[in-house]
């Protein structure tokens, strides 16, 4: 029996000088068909609330949260609601999903039900009225004429995994809720499962708690010169908000002194639709990223959670004055009552991808021995990051320290290269805010690219630093595991001995080629135990397919074994600049490293520091999504100039065995 990697095989370097590295890749022909969405019907885009454990605000009682949790950044649409009916609507609609005033009542419509022998199809209403806003759809407008069970049986639904089918226990009435039981059937609203008991492991989606919903809409941790506070507004003011529909700060849908945001009239014209888009007030974010958590539509929350014959709605809606939109205003309702300014948002636990304290897995076995390339031998234990470094953790990374971008820590390609964005900026100069796009679904937890040596070695500066908040300086990104002091071109340098900032040795770094070839290709288990490598980062000599699913010894990257040349996510060999071609980190979960880190093959390639000393070069390691076979064995090596950015490559970082 052939040892792993015992046996020689040539190596094939790649460099800045030779070939490129678009020459791994196997390129397939350029146009045909348009962009293709991967097999996740719906995704639901999330921020992140974190400042875990924050006191209640003592003028309400209200909004102390022990953990880390999600919440989506705009209330579900109807375009949302759509795929939902359309998915376990068709063949008949036994729960009542789908409301009637949904199409009829064209304040807020809405919805269409068509029947086609014995199947329905729901379809988008485009917003009707004699005014109407520029780039109004009706698909991005929130849902409405939905109950508390209504939302539950959607979160169901998603904690499912989106199924298609009937209603019943495997696609809408269990999940998240247990609509089965016999207090749900009677119309009181249940407590969240514990577990969902068609996937054994906790919901993915929830309705948020009434502290949830409220610290995510009224609580900023920046109040009371950083100590944290609530403003009664979800607009970050203690004032009322306006209602003009344009990007100035303080906006809201909602009737102000008894105008109307859309008309700008008083009269309430029944054939007139009056929701605006999610997210339309862009000057308006809450604390933490969400949007419309006043106006639009009241939103259902869990209150503590209890089994009830009573649920609670919160923000106020396009009909409401501001009164109603102030944090001590709670609407109570029955849980399967509906109407024309009531819509819904969802919360999700913090997954350990989206987690701003970066997951680690350990590698251990130090002292193990090369492979026969000459890499992977490492002295000491360490860990590295299971994922790589998300568009949601740069995101935060950039809000925390680029305000004011001093040293160009934001690539605008990151926003208009539609293949892997991204994030976008908005603000001006010292007021810069950062938030992840929706780009053919939610790029939250997707890798992030055009970032270079760089934006990699401030990245891990500032993990080394504590995650601080402040200006791109000494203490934050300048130094910490490297001396960067302003530099942006030229040389890498060196890790330092000590951090400046803790006297400590550093903490955070990008990994050395071998640190990331271990990582990636090194199991103790082979050889009879004696240890050895494989060739590719999967746990296998056996080239990977690029299969979107839960298969094993799968990776996002063009599979030419299978004949076919196909890009993983649209599963075609037609490229098209339009096309996200990125898959959420950790997706492929079947496919990790013998320590249990993911995508170190294919998605992005991941900055290394060589052999760590000061260089022009650094080194790129793993093949990305539009690289073929070769890019991603461990017999191939690539190294670039450290101003390098494009949208094959990324960060992953290791934390230092010393510590």
């Amino acid at each position: 029996m052939a040892l792993h990697h015992r046996r020689l095989r040539a190596v094939v370097g790649v460099t800045a000088a030779g070939l490129t590295l678009a020459s791994l890749a196997a390129v397939p022909a350029v146009g045909a068909p348009g962009p293709v969405t991967p097999s996740r019907v719906l995704s639901v885009g999330y921020v992140e609330v974190g400042n875990a454990g924050n006191a209640a605000d003592p003028a309400t009682g209200f909004g102390a949260v022990a953990e880390d949790f999600r919440l989506s950044r705009n209330a579900i649409t109807i375009g949302q609601y759509v795929k939902f009916l359309n998915s376990v609507a068709r063949k008949a609609d036994k729960r009542g999903l789908y409301n009637p005033k949904m199409a009829t009542d064209l304040t807020v419509a809405g919805i269409r039900q068509t029947r086609k022998g014995d199947r329905y199809h729901y379809s988008v209403i485009e917003p009707q009225g004699a005014v109407q806003t520029p780039a109004a759809t009706g698909a991005d407008r929130p849902i409405t004429y939905v109950s508390w069970f209504d939302a539950a049986r959607f979160v169901n639904w998603l904690s499912n995994g989106q199924p298609h089918g009937r209603q019943n226990h495997l696609t809408t009435e269990r999940g998240a809720y247990d609509l089965l039981q016999p207090a749900a059937r009677e119309g009181y609203a249940v407590p969240l499962s514990a577990i969902n008991p068609n996937t054994g492991e906790p919901p993915t989606h929830r309705i948020p708690t009434e502290n949830q919903w409220y610290k995510a809409a009224y609580f900023s941790p920046e109040l009371n010169a950083g100590a944290g506070g609530y403003f009664p507004f979800a607009t970050q003011s203690s004032s009322p908000p306006g209602n003009s529909l344009d990007d100035t700060p303080g906006q809201a849908n909602y009737t102000w002194a008894g105008v109307i945001t859309i008309t700008r009239a008083m009269a309430l014209d029944l054939n007139q639709n009056f929701l605006t888009d999610v997210g339309a007030f862009t000057g308006t974010p809450g604390p933490f990223g969400t949007f419309d958590m006043n106006g639009n539509v009241w939103e259902w929350n869990d209150a503590d959670g209890a089994a009830s014959g009573v649920r609670i709605l919160r923000g106020g809606g396009w009909t409401s004055y501001y009164t109603y939109l102030q944090s001590t205003y709670r609407l109570g309702s029955a849980p399967n009552g509906s109407s024309s300014n009531g819509g819904m948002r969802l919360a999700s636990r913090l997954s350990p991808a989206a987690s701003p304290h970066y997951e680690l897995v350990t590698v251990g076995d130090p002292g193990n021995e090369d492979d026969v390339t000459g890499y992977g031998g490492v002295a000491d234990t360490f860990s590295i990051g299971r994922y790589e470094v998300t568009i949601g953790q740069y995101a935060d990374f950039l809000n925390a320290v680029a305000r004011d971008d001093t040293y160009g820590l934001y690539d605008a390609n990151m926003a208009s290269m539609k293949n892997s964005a991204g994030i976008a900026r908005t603000g001006s100069p010292g007021s810069y805010a950062y938030a992840p796009v929706d780009n053919f679904g939610d790029s939250t937890n997707r890798p992030i690219t055009y970032v270079n040596w760089f934006d990699a070695a401030r990245f891990a500066n500032w993990m080394a630093n504590g995650r601080p908040t402040g200006a791109q300086g000494p203490t934050t990104t300048e130094n910490g595991t490297y001396p960067l002091n302003g530099a942006t071109r030229g040389t890498a340098v060196a890790r330092n001995a000590l951090n400046p900032n803790t006297g400590s040795a550093p903490t955070f770094a990008i990994p050395t080629e071998d640190e990331w070839y271990k990582a990636a290709y090194y199991s103790p288990d082979l050889n009879s135990g004696a240890g050895g490598y494989y060739l590719y980062a999967t746990q296998s000599d056996t080239g990977p397919g690029n299969a979107i699913g839960s298969a094993p010894n799968q990776v996002n990257y063009i599979d030419d074994f299978s004949g076919s040349n196909t890009y993983s996510v649209t599963q075609r060999p037609a490229f098209t600049m339009d096309q996200n071609y990125l898959t959420d980190v950790g997706y492929f979960r079947q496919s990790p490293s013998h320590y249990g880190a993911f995508d170190l093959n294919g998605n992005v390639y991941a900055w290394n520091d060589l052999d760590g000393a000061q260089g022009v070069v650094r080194g790129l390691r793993g093949g990305f999504w539009f690289a073929g076979p070769p890019a991603i064995q461990s017999t191939t090596f690539a190294q670039a100039g450290v101003g390098r950015e494009a949208n094959d490559t990324g960060i992953r970082v290791v934390r230092l065995s010393q510590l």
